[in-house]
């Protein structure tokens, strides 16, 4: 069987980013931000109107991408992935200008088996040339050439069109079943 190439995104997909916005929200304001987890929740219908473009700069801070909490069933499943297809990290980290290091190091805790050949740290993922993208984001899937498939994330709980896996047992039974 042919090795497939599989590019999968980080930020929820294997590393939970909403977490941190919840972290930083209730430093900042005292408030509960928990409603992002809801299905079709995003920043722009949670966050009142006043506070939105503060939240909108959070990822733009020093460490906001250090030491997120991995996705339930990521590490294993990319494991898992690793042992017989070749897995790719393809993060678009260009808009963040501060997240180089810390998304460097996650990987390198979280995913030790992944070389650094292997990650891709870039802003438009069209130039990725993979047999499948795994991604939460419909504007990466949209130009991607190969399979794109949509990681579930309340963000895109309306997205339709593309093949959708809502959590990483789902993934690993794609790919491995």
């Amino acid at each position: 069987m042919k090795r497939k190439k599989i590019a999968i995104d980080m930020d929820e997909v294997m590393a939970d980013a909403i977490g941190r916005f919840i972290e930083l929200y209730k430093k900042e304001f005292n408030e509960d931000l928990s409603d992002l987890r809801l299905p079709g929740r995003n920043l722009q219908n949670t966050v009142p109107p006043e506070r939105l473009e503060a939240v909108r700069q959070f990822p733009h801070r020093a460490e906001f991408f250090k030491d997120l909490d991995p996705i339930p069933g990521a590490l294993e499943g990319i494991h898992q992935l690793h042992e017989k297809h070749d897995v790719y990290i393809t993060t678009a980290a260009m808009e963040f200008e501060l997240c180089f290091t810390d998304k460097f190091n996650w990987l390198k805790k979280h995913l030790p088996f992944i070389s650094w050949k292997n990650i891709v740290f870039c802003g438009d993922k069209s130039i990725i040339l993979a047999d499948y993208l795994i991604d939460d984001l419909e504007r990466n899937l949209k130009t991607f050439t190969g399979t794109p498939l949509l990681f579930t994330a309340p963000h895109n709980a309306h997205v339709e069109g593309y093949t959708r896996l809502n959590n990483w047992q789902e993934v690993t039974d794609y790919f491995l079943n």
